[in-house]
This record gives C-alpha cells, structure tokens and sequence, in this order.
C-alpha cells in the first residue's frame, strides 16, 4: 500500500484559493463533513444548492444548548476531536474557512466493568508536543506494565512493518498475534481504544486491515496531541456552508437520475431541479438507495458496511471508572459480556463553559443503563467500517472518477483510504472538486 500519509500531505498541497466562476450548477446531498468539505471548496466556483433532510444542517444536527439563550454550552453530539498528525487535509480546509481550534487533553483511563481501573495517564506537555505520562505507582500492575510494553513496541516495529509491506492483507488481530503482542496490550488496550475510535464492536475492530490501524497509530497521534473547533460544530457548519448559493434543509431527497443532459434531483414532497453534477455526501447505503440509473456507483457504494452505535448525553457517574480518582477525558470501559467497549467522556474537562459545573458524561455503547432522569438525550449513530474485503472502495470510487461522462460524485469518511474518519471525508470532497474544476476549465 502507498504511504497513506503522504498522500494525505499532498492533498493539503492542493487546497487552494478557488478559481473563477465556472457557471455549474452542482447539488451536495448530505451536510454532514464531507458535505460541508464539499460545499465549501466548490462554492467559490459553482453554483452550489446543498440538500439536508434534517431542520437543521446535518454535522449539528443532534448538538444541544445546556439552557436558553446563545450563550449557553453548547455540546457537539457526538464530540468531534482531531489531531495535526492525520488532519492535514481538514485542517487546511478549517484554516482557510477561519475555524479557530485549540488543544484539548484527551487523556484517557480503561477499566472492567464493575472492577478498578487497570491503566490509566495524563498528558505532559513539552515543547509542542503531548507526551502520555504514567505515574510509577502506576507501573504496580501487571496490566499497565503490559500495555506501556506493547505501546513502545509497535511504536518501534509499527513503521517498518507498515513500510515494508509486512501488514498488507493482514488483520489487525491476526497481525497483533502472530506478532506476540501481549493479551494486556491487545484486549485491554488497542482493542479497546480502536473499537472507539472506529465506532464499532471490538471483534470488527479485530477484523479491520492491520495498515490503517497501524499507520493511524504510527502517525503521531500519541505525541502530538488532540485539538477541537472552538466553535464546535456550529461555528464549521456556518462558516463552510457560506459559499453554497442555496442551503435546503428539511428536504428529503427521494431520487437521483442522470440522463445525457445533467442529473435531476427529485425530492420527497415531488420536488424536481436539474443540475450539472451532484455531489452524494451521505451515507454509502443511504447513498446507494437513491441513485436511478448508475449502476456502477451503486454497486461501489453497496458493498460498505456499517455499524451502529448509540450516543447519550447524561449525567449518571456510574457509567465512568468506580473510582473518582481515576477518572479522566476518556474513559474506556470493557466488558466480556459486551460485543463493544463503553466509551465515557467526561464533557467538564473538554468542553468550555462546564468547569466547574455538575459532571456531564457523553457515553457512546453504554453497557451500564443510565439513570433516566440523568439522560440529556441519546441518538444513535452509523458509521461505516473496512474490512480486507472492502478495502478496494476507495479505490473504485476513484476509477469511476475517470469516467469522462460522470456526473454523480460520491464523498464520506468511506471513500478515502483510511480510518473512517472527518479526514477522509475532507480529503474525498478535495478529490472530487479538483476532478470537477480540472474538467470545468478544460472544457
């Protein structure tokens, strides 16, 4: 496999300041990231209506304000963090659309259910860098031990193996194991933490291509620290949505056809408006489900899988590590008796305006029922997941790409190689709106 990260350098290289006025007319259907992505660098030169089913733009469409009035916390759902070391493309979209974002300690704690926290550190901050730091009397368990070994060998081994071609084909899990990696280090930690950060079971976390686990890992996330838009969602929806001609929301799309002449847009309540391209930002079987006619895109965007999760905002402190003491950003929660682990963030510590406030939880697969009077809300949420199986996606979405007569385009966390994450869906919208504006000037 290519080097990932250089790929995704090269594409910061190409965000550039947007050109003349092609006179297009393109539809972005969907404004979740890679909608408002999509929105945003093609605005400047096309004319750009954007489709939304919900009331409200789609990245913020479950955020909440904690009160009345405008100056009241206002909490991303989910929360939504990234760091300098694998956002190079969004993070150039963000510096271009004035996004202001920050550091954030996103130090973290993993515990079994019911039972005392086994690893857990804080963050140290030298010179530019966010450096994990366990205390020495942390080093008393045999666990942490484990998972401090495992961490500073892949670290060693990880870049090699990645480099030379040793991961490809391989699962994470298989990797891990024919590799003598300890049970501390992979059940009680990388597992875990991935299963999260993927938003998926523990055992499709197993199961994901060893390279994009690896290479995330490896790229510096540990030692670089994690960063979030000030603003938080509203502020990204508002400032990347400005150049689109037209923002629908609350209209559900119901069909997508594409003829010699453009692509029409058919919305639910009989709608119809024609186009020269659309953009599908939504999900790939969302996506699938719309489209009349494309049988090749339809066929790509069939084959991702996704998995669901569910998301509440809360203030029940049972679903956090037993002991206060060990409580952190990020607490990992395992369970045998649970397909995925329980991941509580503690909001007071990441989010402005709650220091100080009553302990305010987002808890994703909580294996622990809150207290129904805690709950703030809950929503559940679908992402897509790779496996080896599916790993050619990208790949193929690119292909159709060459196809002189495309007129529908296909953007998500998906459609990138890597994790499925804001990145891919940022850097999927730059692909495909440098592909739209190269055959917009050579014609």
């Amino acid at each position: 496999m290519s080097d990932t990260r250089f790929a995704r350098q090269r594409a910061t290289e190409r965000c550039g300041d947007g050109g003349d006025s092609s006179g297009l007319r393109v539809a972005v259907v969907g404004s979740g990231l890679a909608g408002l992505a999509s929105a945003w660098l093609l605005g400047r030169q096309a004319h750009v209506t954007v489709y939304e089913a919900h009331p409200v733009p789609g990245m913020g469409a479950h955020s909440i304000r904690l009160g009345d009035g405008d100056g009241a916390p206002l909490v991303d759902v989910p929360l939504r963090v990234l760091t300098p070391a694998y956002y190079p493309t969004l993070l150039a979209i963000y510096r271009q659309a004035g996004v202001e974002v920050a550091p954030v300690d996103y130090a973290a704690s993993f515990s079994r259910l019911r039972d005392a926290t086994y690893f857990v550190y804080r963050n140290v901050h030298l010179g530019g860098r966010s450096l994990p730091w366990v205390t020495p009397s942390g080093f008393l368990r045999s666990a942490a031990r484990g998972i401090a070994r495992g961490v500073l060998r892949l670290h060693r081994r990880g870049p090699t193996d990645l480099r030379e071609g040793r991961l490809a084909g391989r699962t994470l899990g298989a990797y891990l194991e024919s590799e003598g990696y300890g049970t501390a280090f992979i059940e009680g930690f990388l597992l875990p933490a991935y299963a999260s950060i993927c938003t998926c079971s523990t055992e499709t976390v197993r199961d994901y291509p060893a390279e994009l686990i690896i290479d995330y890992f490896c790229s510096g996330v540990t030692t670089l620290g994690v960063m979030r838009a000030v603003g938080g969602s509203d502020d990204v929806v508002g400032r990347l949505l400005a150049p689109a001609a037209e923002v629908r929301t609350g209209t559900v799309v119901h069909r997508i056809e594409q003829d010699g002449h453009g692509v029409a847009v058919i919305d639910r309540a009989g709608g119809v408006a024609r186009y020269d391209h659309v953009v599908l930002a939504t999900p790939a079987d969302r996506g699938a489900e719309l489209l009349d006619g494309d049988d090749a895109l339809r066929t790509v965007l069939s084959r991702v899988p996704h998995e669901s999760s569910r998301v509440v905002v809360h203030r029940d402190a049972r679903l956090a590590p037993r002991d206060r003491s060990s409580w952190r950003p990020v607490n990992f929660i395992v369970s045998d008796d649970h397909p995925a682990p329980m991941a509580t963030i503690w909001l007071n510590r990441v989010q402005d305006g709650l220091e100080g406030g009553p302990d305010l939880f987002q808890t994703w697969n909580p294996v622990v029922t809150p207290d129904p009077s805690s709950v703030i809300t809950a929503t559940e949420v679908s992402r897509p997941v790779v496996t080896l199986a599916t790993q050619d996606v990208p790949e193929r979405l690119a292909a159709l790409g060459d196809d002189a007569g495309r007129r529908i385009w296909a953007v998500g966390s998906y459609a990138e190689t890597g994790i499925p994450l804001l990145e891919a869906a940022a850097a999927s919208a730059m692909r495909v709106a440098d592909q739209l504006t190269h055959r917009s000037r050579a014609g």
